[in-house]
């Protein structure tokens, strides 16, 4: 069992590595994409650019699902869609299959969105993986690969009520 002092210790780590992901990488995207004047990127909320990245990875997505992985509430993730839709970045469709379920998906404008987005993450990507070496870009691979297992195994155990 875990005590005080690691739990301590692992929280801090993570509060770290959040702060330096958004010190290094977030922070760079969101400001490069404030600049882009592209046909209305930069009027994108902070938030805006990864339900768009979530959205043109995935293809369709359920609101509930967008609001799991943006830890938003449902009033908050209902005007964010709201929003994305007027700016006709986003369409809602009822799901053919249960009628009761909507479905998000991205309009040909958030497509072009998305693939401006994509290639602004690459490039910050590629540049501050630069500063390694490739055995460090391998290490931080697998890292990223255990810890994601680590929280799957986490989350199923949960969702079996262990």
């Amino acid at each position: 069992m875990y005590d005080k002092e690691k739990t301590r210790e692992s929280y801090l780590l993570l509060l770290e590595r959040e702060m330096l992901y958004n010190k290094l990488i977030d922070r760079e995207i969101f400001q490069r994409i404030s600049r882009a004047k592209l046909e209305g990127l930069e009027n994108l909320s902070k938030q805006q650019p990864t339900v768009i990245m979530i959205i043109g990875t995935v293809g369709e997505v359920i609101p509930s699902y967008l609001g799991l992985c943006m830890n938003l509430d449902r009033s908050s993730l209902s005007r964010m869609v709201d929003s994305l839709e007027k700016k006709e970045i986003v369409k809602r469709r009822i799901d053919p299959e249960d009628r009761r379920k909507v479905l998000i998906s991205l309009t040909e404008k958030g497509e072009r969105y998305y693939q401006i987005i994509l290639g602004i993450i690459e490039e910050i990507h590629a540049s501050v993986i630069g500063f390694l070496g490739e055995q460090d870009i391998e290490r931080y691979e697998a890292c990223l690969k255990t810890e994601v297992n680590f929280l799957r195994i986490i989350d199923s155990r949960l969702e079996a009520g262990e």
